[in-house]
């Protein structure tokens, strides 16, 4: 079947009929055109799907975790919900390294100032190049302010305010390649829908951070918690963020050109303009039946 090609899906125990498929609710409208073929780094090739009614944006993935805003992140000792290597890169060209940390344990002890190069990704930094601190009158003093790509509205970019805090506010990442693109339609601050197969599970999420451009499937926190998931475990002594939702078992439903600037984020905010769509798109027993 082409690119161009309409896919009817049909719930298991579905009649088949000489016209298509007829769940056993309702007739279902499941003609979603397929938009790409996203090459997953870890679990193969994705298929990204349109809806041609609502224009909304579906797939099936895994969900890592992405603990970036939440102000207890990172910690110069490492003690932060994330590893300090999955936010910072090494040497001049900015190259990121899984074993970072004799790198990292280096540059600090020449405060960030000498040849040892780190770059920060995803904390704020000074000009300098010097990694910024959450102050006393800030959520976790002496925490790095992990940042999000997307920001809360008027706050200091620089501040623990301005980000998306990973535990309280359920967020998605795309590819960086949808972010600069704008192909296949969702960018940041757009709202979407993700559906756990394997519990039932629904939550309203907004697009809040942007990731690698081979990986498709990363929520924050609170979106885990959301479908049911609790990502955080005891590893090598340190409590960590680190358990996923493996697998092809969250369904993605994005709705580009959604994005409200200007209101602050929270579950509710995003939930009030998430749920209208989810309906306008046939709502919950629609996507039941196109996962």
């Amino acid at each position: 079947m082409n690119a161009s090609s309409g896919y009817r899906i049909c719930l298991s125990g579905a009649l088949p009929l000489a016209l298509g498929c007829l769940s056993t609710a309702a007739t279902a409208d499941c003609a979603l055109t397929r938009e790409l073929s996203f090459r997953h780094a870890e679990i193969g090739t994705i298929q990204v799907f349109r809806d041609p009614s609502s224009h909304a944006i579906e797939f099936t993935s895994q969900m890592q975790v992405n603990t970036d805003g939440a102000p207890d992140s990172y910690h110069p000792d490492d003690i932060g919900i994330t590893h300090i290597c999955n936010g910072v890169s090494v040497g001049r060209s900015c190259t990121w390294k899984a074993q970072c940390l004799p790198d990292f344990r280096r540059a600090k002890a020449e405060g960030f100032r000498g040849p040892t190069k780190i770059c920060f990704f995803a904390m704020v930094s000074d000009p300098r190049g010097v990694p910024v601190l959450q102050g006393s009158t800030d959520p976790k003093p002496g925490y790095y302010v992990s940042t999000t790509a997307l920001h809360q509205p008027g706050a200091d970019p620089r501040t623990p305010d301005a980000q998306l805090d990973s535990n309280t506010v359920p967020f998605a990442v795309i590819p960086s390649t949808w972010q600069r693109s704008g192909d296949p339609g969702p960018k940041l601050g757009d709202v979407g829908v993700a559906y756990r197969r394997s519990n039932g599970k629904l939550a309203y999420f907004v697009v809040g951070d942007i990731g690698p451009r081979n990986k498709l499937g990363e929520g924050s926190v609170a979106l885990h918690q959301a479908l049911g998931n609790d990502p955080f475990v005891d590893r090598f002594g340190k409590r960590r963020a680190y358990k996923g939702i493996g697998g092809r078992d969250v369904l993605y439903l994005l709705f580009p050109d959604s994005a409200r600037p200007g209101e602050r984020l929270d579950a509710t905010s995003i939930e009030r303009v998430a749920r209208p769509l989810l309906d306008r798109f046939g709502g919950i027993d629609r996507l039941k039946t196109c996962q």
